[in-house]
Parts: structure tokens; sequence; C-alpha cells
């Protein structure tokens, strides 16, 4: 809501005593000492430059709170005067050179805007950590309630039209703008980690760290996945049909696996999005810069840069995740109907359930690892779900994972571009129950017996698939439809649970990026790299 919380007449003759109680306001407003020490620099800056422009200034100042966002806003009457002109100005022999330093290094928090008879510079003092969030969740709630409220009062051809040609195409043109900028994330990101940390023995050591404790997680979640699966299903299910001949095991060759992680050119990669290619590319290319030393100082303040710029890229794109999210739940309401959701409600349980398994896992690691408390960890990731429910892929989260571990963690960037990139790719514990426990299901209708020879092979085909599984929306699905089929299910038996696969895709998602989240923020305490009062820091909600 907003909120105008307290103003004040800014005079030549109260100058001082009206500054100082307006950073008094700004601190029991909940800023920071920081917060308020920069917005009182600033109002005096700004005071003096208007009364260098326009003597007899008269100031009026107030104080607004919007949704957790507090500002300073100072009105004056008369003609449009903009006091922050001069910051496009950079004259070294200015007596109020250094002045124009200061507002040009904060410029980012000033903006100006004249409207009825009034010139209005507002100082931005303090942005609320989770009004992303609250966007989010509210738009989610909103779309729920369209998605219901069309379904019942326009016609299904209307729907389905409005499905495929608008919300569809919207979502469709965000996923692309995201997909298009998920390969150079990865490149650039990766490169500027390994590059920041210089040293290939630090290199190798974190980089074993991390896969080893993805292989052990994956492990975890696949033995959870299958118990789940098998106990959700333990009594009789509707029967579909049977299968002549089926359970046999999916063919998989690690060598191929290995074989194919090496491009055969740098175009291919990125053409292809093989993120395990272009996790090998940036390896390798961070280690030969690494080894060039001074002589490729250019170069990496050229990666450098890029990674910056793609991660803003990428923070432009995040503008529209409330939007997103919102269509995506209207969409799911049209697509997924009441009758679906009961009849394989018990597939969301189990995944439900994992969720909950793993992130008591998550939370061990933090302690075995990292010997930190979860607590901050459990505390904060809550905030980060809806942006993971909103993805629906934890390739396109990706970008949003990293920044997380970097401003609500407290982990280093050098570790968080290394680690993050590398567990979307290799870290699909949420595929694991994806797979496994909609392959019993559909196994079950099909008339397949639960015998040890096919949950070995299951085991060992979930594994697999979960680390070579695309991170991007869909991918999944289509692994699914290759487990089914090679136990000798009909390919048809996928559009079973097709219907809910917005929903699983959820799941899946947010379990996968928040074990992501888990594992870099215990390793970057195991390594030193972690800020320990950002990361037992908890902001309260606005």
């Amino acid at each position: 809501m907003f909120e105008r919380w307290r103003t004040f007449e800014l005079t030549g003759e109260t100058f001082r005593e009206t500054i100082a109680a307006i950073g008094e306001s700004l601190l029991k407003l909940g800023v920071s000492t920081k917060e308020a020490a920069t917005a009182r620099q600033l109002l005096e800056h700004i005071y003096s430059l208007q009364l260098s422009l326009r003597p007899e200034v008269h100031v009026k100042v107030s104080l607004q709170k919007h949704f957790g966002d507090i500002s300073v806003r100072m009105e004056t009457i008369g003609k449009a005067y903009n006091p922050l002109q001069v910051l496009t100005e950079w004259n070294e022999e200015d007596p109020d050179y250094q002045r124009t330093i200061v507002l040009k290094s904060k410029k980012e928090m000033l903006s100006y805007t004249h409207s009825n008879g009034k010139n209005i510079v507002t100082i931005k003092v303090h942005e609320a950590g989770n009004k992303q969030i609250r966007y989010t969740l509210f738009a989610m709630v909103m779309g729920i309630l369209a998605g219901a409220l069309i379904q019942e009062m326009l016609s299904p051809d209307f729907i389905a039209m409005l499905n495929k040609n608008i919300i569809g195409s919207i979502r469709t043109m965000f996923l692309n703008s995201l997909n298009m900028m998920i390969a150079p994330v990865v490149f650039f990101s990766i490169i500027s980690g390994i590059t920041s940390i210089s040293n290939a023995s630090d290199i190798g050591r974190i980089g074993g760290k991390l896969v080893g404790t993805y292989m052990c997680t994956t492990i975890i979640a696949t033995t959870l996945s299958i118990i789940i699966g098998l106990f959700i299903f333990h009594g009789a299910v509707p029967q579909m049909g049977t299968v002549s001949g089926g359970g046999e095991r999916m063919s998989i060759s690690l060598l191929d696996m290995i074989v194919n992680v090496v491009p055969e050119n740098l175009v291919a990669p990125i053409v292809n999005r093989d993120m395990l290619q272009i996790i090998f590319v940036s390896v390798l290319f961070g280690i030969t810069i690494n080894m060039l030393g001074e002589k490729a100082q250019l170069l990496k303040n050229f990666i450098e840069t890029m990674n910056t710029f793609c991660l803003r890229v990428i923070t432009l794109l995040a503008q529209f995740i409330p939007l997103i999210a919102f269509l995506s739940m209207m969409a799911l309401m049209f697509t997924v109907g009441t009758d679906s959701l009961l009849l394989l409600g018990r597939v969301l349980v189990g995944q439900f359930i994992g969720a909950i398994a793993m992130l008591g896992i998550y939370a061990t690691v933090m302690v075995l690892m990292g010997k930190i408390s979860p607590l901050p960890f459990l505390k904060k990731i809550g905030s980060f779900v809806p942006v993971a429910i909103s993805m629906g892929s934890s390739t396109a989260a990706m970008p949003f994972t990293m920044r997380f571990c970097t401003e609500k963690m407290g982990v280093s960037p050098k570790l968080s571009s290394f680690s993050i990139p590398l567990g979307a790719t290799v870290n699909m514990d949420g595929g694991c129950f994806y797979f496994s426990i909609q392959a019993i299901l559909l196994a079950k209708m099909y008339g397949l017996e639960m015998t040890p020879a096919f949950i070995g092979a299951l085991f060992v085909t979930v594994v697999a698939l979960s680390i070579g599984a695309p991170g991007v929306p869909g991918g999944s699905f289509v692994c699914l439809t290759s487990i089914i089929v090679s136990f000798g299910l009909p390919v048809e038996a996928s559009a079973i649970v097709l219907g809910i696969d917005p929903l699983t895709s959820m799941f899946r998602t947010t379990i996968n990026t928040i074990g992501d989240i888990a594992v870099t923020t215990a390793l970057s305490k195991n390594e030193n790299m972690l800020d320990e009062a950002a990361y037992m820091h908890t902001e309260q909600a606005a």
C-alpha cells in the first residue's frame, strides 16, 4: 500500500535540524543507518543545488512508503527546472565538482518530474527485497481466480483460442527470450567464476566437491522417489491395457554421454543448447585464461563485462515474471480440470512429500558439509519458490538462482557463477521424483509387475536421465516418454500424465533449484567464501 508518512518544510534557518529529523524518521521507518546517511547526504547536495539555481526556493519534503519501498520526495512550486540536469555535465573546474561526483555516483537513486506546477525530485532510499516475490504471489492467485472465472463464463472454443493465441504466445516469447540468454549466461559466468578463483587446484577441488555432493543427493533422491512411488501406488490402480514383452531395461551408454561432452566445434553447443558441452568449453577456456596470466588481462576484463551485461539483461527480463506467473496459473486452470487433479492427485502428493524430504536432506548437507545452521536457509528459501514455480525450468531459473545466492544467502559471486550453472545441468533431484513416481504409476496401469529387476532398471535409468535431462520446459517430459517406451509401454501412455505436467514441473523445478542453492551455500562456507553476516540476516517483510 501507499503511505505518505511525514512531511517537513526545508528552509535555510532550520536546515540542519530538519535534515537530522528526516534522518531519524527514516530510521524509524526501518531503513539501515547507511541508507539514512546516504539519503541525508543527497538531500543536502540537492537542496544546495536548488538554492544555487533559485535562491528563493521553498522545499517541501515528504517521506513515502509504498509496498516496502521507502523514498524521499522534494517538491518546489514553479516553472519546470531540473536540478539534476547538471549531472550530465562533467567539469573539473566547477567549484561544485565534488558535489556533482556524489550525485552522479547515486544517479540511479534519483529521479525528476514536473507535474501540476510542481518540480519533484525523488530519492529512492530503500527498495523492498521481497517486492518481486509479493507481486509474483499476488499474480499467481489472481491468475487462478481469473482462470476459474473465465472457464465458467466463456465457451471452450474461446478459451482454447485465448490459451493458444494470447497466453501461449506471450509465455513462449518470454521463455524464448530467456533461452536466448541461457548459453551466454552459462558461458560467461563459469569463465568469470574460474578466472576469479585463478588457482587451478582450487577449481579442481571445488568442482570435485560439487559433483560429488550432487551425485550423492541424486542417488538419495532416486531412492526416495522409488520408495514413495511404490508406497502411494501400492494398491490397485485403473488399468489402461497390458504390455507384452515389456520391462526390458533401457539402453543408456555412459560412454556415449562422456564422449558427447566434448563438442566437435564451438558453435554446436550454443546451437544445440547442450549445457554439458557449454560447461566443458567454459571450464577449458577459463583454465586457459588463468594459465596466460597478465597477458590475458584484457580478455578477463571483457569476460567480466559480458558477464555483467548478460546478468543485467536477465534482470530486465525478470520484471515480467509476475505477468508470466499470472498467465501460467490462468492456463493451468484452463488445461487441468478438477477431475484430472483428483485422479492424478497422488502423483502431486508424492512429489510434495519428496520436496519436504529433500528439504530435510539439503538442511543436513548444510550442517555436515558447511557446518552452519540451516535455519536462515529454511526461512529465506520460501521467498524464492514463486520464481522457480513461474519458470518451470531449472535452466531458465538459473540467473535468478545465482542472484538469490549472492544477494540473500551471502555466497561469493565467484563461487555462485561457477556452482549454479553446473548444478542446473547435473543436479536434477526434482527430476528423480518426476520420473520415478509417474513411471511407476503408468507401469502399474499397464499391468507391469514391480519386480526387483524392474526397480533396479528404473533406478539406473532415473539416475542417468536426471543428470543428462535437458533443463528446459518440456525436456523432462520427453525423457519420461523415453522411459516408459523402454519398458514396453505405448508412447500414448504419457498423455495420461500430460495434463498435470505444468504442476509436476513446478515441483520438479523447485526441488532442483533449492538443491542448487543449498549445496552452493554449504560449499561456500566450506571454502570460506560465505558472508556469514549476510547469510544470518533475515529481512522482515515490509
